[in-house]
């Protein structure tokens, strides 16, 4: 009895130093004039719905989309070439008179094309002649040298004493460095593969102008060594005296693979070479 009522005192002792400690903060708080919804105000934004409680796991920035691929240099880009087409004007070439046919004409549209297709590679593409013009032969290869072109190559058929001579073959002076031969390697490589897909053409190879027949002792004059400054290739698109090649050679299908396979002579070549390279300055 006396334990119980001894509890009971400590009890309310306690009690009242409770609501005493209540009763001293709530004087305390009482002059700032702070509310419930004061202190929340200061916490959270209002809006018209009433307090907006922020979102604690906030989504994070987007991640912006990558940039895009960035457009491909074009393979020949910064490149000079002059394409010349053989003859012209005064001087047919070689004809066929079977099939009344001029190489001057040929050479032209097949030269035309490939100006064309070079551009679409980036690179610039001077033409020694653009129509039936008379050049002579001093004149195409000052052209590149005055253009400070980078390469030359020059466009023609071939002609036999017999009409059954067949292929196609590319020149290149015998006193030319590497560079040179592996240019006119290019360029021939890949359009004899290109007209193989039209038929089985003969390859003729790669021919030393001052070496080989017929121009052994003597040279081709626009790919001279000694005269003109930049990698030079003459190229012999078939024999124009054989009717059954002079029948391709003016069908617009064969004179694109023929461009076809010039122009990835010249990517292959400038995966290997910068453009510089086997100039004479």
């Amino acid at each position: 009895m006396c334990r119980s009522e001894s509890g009971g005192m400590e009890a309310g002792v306690k009690t009242k130093k409770i609501l005493l400690i209540a009763t001293s903060v709530l004087l305390l708080l009482l002059p700032l004039n702070i509310s419930a919804e004061g202190w929340r105000s200061r916490v959270w934004p209002k809006t018209p719905e009433g307090f907006l409680r922020p979102d604690p796991t906030p989504d994070p920035d987007p991640i912006p989309d990558p940039d895009p691929d960035p457009q491909p240099v074009p393979k020949l880009s910064g490149w000079i070439i002059v394409v010349d087409p053989g003859h012209g004007g005064s001087d047919p070439g070689a004809v066929n008179s079977d099939l009344n046919l001029m190489e001057k004409d040929i050479v032209l549209a097949i030269g035309l094309k490939l100006k064309s297709s070079l551009e679409v590679l980036g690179a610039t593409v001077k033409m020694t002649r653009e129509g039936n013009d008379t050049l002579s032969l001093s004149a195409r290869y000052q052209l590149a040298n005055n253009l400070n072109a980078h390469r030359f190559i020059s466009l023609h058929n071939n002609s036999a004493s017999i009409n059954t001579a067949e292929g196609i073959e590319t020149w290149v002076d015998a006193d030319a460095g590497q560079i040179w031969l592996d240019y006119a390697t290019s360029l021939h490589s890949n359009t004899v593969k290109a007209a193989k897909t039209y038929y089985n053409v003969k390859d003729r190879k790669i021919k030393l102008s001052g070496t080989t027949p017929p121009w052994n002792g003597k040279k081709i004059t626009v790919i001279n060594y000694s005269y003109i400054k930049c990698p030079a290739a003459l190229l012999e698109l078939n024999f124009i005296n054989n009717n059954t090649e002079a029948n391709r050679l003016i069908r617009s299908e064969y004179q694109n693979l023929l461009v076809e396979g010039m122009s990835q002579g010249f990517i292959e070549h400038a995966t290997y070479y910068q453009k510089e390279a086997g100039l004479r300055r």
